[in-house]
């Protein structure tokens, strides 16, 4: 579906549902991640992608604004920078305990996902405990620096929401999506199947020297949040496709302006062009975390990491491709077998119902 969503961006069509508030929704991201970006540049920010990514990934998965919103992102990064100084603080001499630890808190949070009420607190939970836990697993990291960029940028993020949505607001009332019935089992097994893969690959950052490779790692925990088998499968084909063309397009920007691309006047243009384009697709799929969605992600992730020109941009570039592919295979690889073990129990097993 989302396949040929794209495929349709590049042609003439008028059979595709893009509306007024689609439209408004998708304004909203590029100024807000134009601003976002501008602020951690203007600053010299140590932890830019958080300052990027928070603010974009807020107003792609939630289109609207309100109180319950505001709470749920903020608390949940308040919440995160307590658990990460007692993790890395005080267990990090015991490794064992610390995962054990580090999958209760998981499980925690997809189940709220699950549940459905507290999706925003429980998936900002685990994107933020997973970008953390990485960071501030190498000796070089700053842990009060990390801790207030994490907070900071969660306020600035909840800030430009509420900006956006009040400069730019919808022409008319959304509805609520619909609730997904799921008995006990089957929030059982989301639970524990994303929980336990999003604890292994926990583990393999731990054990392996991955510092450059934040696209690989969110790539792994964001597929994970279809919190299923054939979710994660479809959520894993958006995110390759996402990800190649955010490369390709962000490869693009830094050989137009290779020598000039510290002026932010020439620069922010295109940032802006390819945020609008991703967003666009991310409204139009309606999917959640599909193509367009990867896409706004990884635009984020590589200019929050201040990406600059004195670097190998095509190997960069191909790395994170290619980085990033191998973690698809690797994670899903992972889900089907944990899939399958949890299906072998009645408590935990997860049908799907034929339609």
């Amino acid at each position: 579906m989302s396949i040929n969503t794209l495929a349709r961006v590049f042609t003439p069509h008028g059979n595709i549902v893009y509306t007024a508030n689609d439209f408004r929704q998708t304004l909203r991201i590029v100024f807000a991640g134009m601003i976002a970006l501008s602020v951690s540049s203007f600053y010299n920010t140590q932890y830019g992608v958080f300052y990027v990514v928070y603010p974009v990934m807020l107003l792609s998965l939630v289109p609207v604004f309100n109180r319950h919103v505001a709470k749920q992102f903020i608390f949940s990064a308040v919440i995160n920078c307590v658990e990460m100084v007692f993790i890395i603080g005080y267990l990090v001499q015991w490794p064992v305990i610390m995962t054990l630890v580090v999958f209760g808190l998981y499980v925690m949070r997809f189940r709220f996902m699950s549940k459905g009420p507290l999706f925003l607190f429980g998936s900002t939970g685990v994107v933020c405990q997973s970008t953390m836990l990485n960071f501030m697993s190498y000796p070089s990291s700053d842990w009060h620096t990390l801790l207030f960029s994490n907070i900071e940028a969660s306020i600035m993020a909840v800030a430009l929401s509420a900006l956006m949505n009040y400069l730019i607001p919808d022409v008319e009332p959304r509805t609520r999506p619909p609730m997904i019935e799921k008995n006990a089992a089957r929030v059982r097994h989301e639970s524990l199947l994303s929980g336990t893969v999003a604890t292994m690959i926990f583990v393999v950052f731990q054990i392996s020297d991955l510092s450059d490779s934040l696209s690989a790692l969110m790539a792994g925990i964001l597929i994970l949040f279809p919190m299923h088998y054939r979710g994660s499968v479809l959520s894993s084909l958006w995110r390759v496709v996402g990800v190649v063309l955010s490369c390709l397009y962000i490869l693009l920007v830094q050989l137009i302006l290779y020598n000039h691309s510290s002026h932010m006047l020439l620069m922010m243009p295109l940032i802006g062009l390819g945020l609008a384009f991703s967003a666009r697709l991310h409204v139009m799929e309606k999917v959640g975390a599909g193509v367009g969605f990867a896409s706004v992600t990884t635009i984020g992730i590589m200019f929050g990491q201040n990406l600059h020109p004195d670097t190998d941009l095509v190997f960069s570039d191909l790395y994170r491709i290619v980085s990033v592919t191998v973690s698809l295979l690797a994670t899903l690889t992972l889900i089907y077998l944990v899939h399958l073990i949890l299906n072998r129990f009645e408590a935990t097993r997860f049908v799907i119902e034929k339609q």
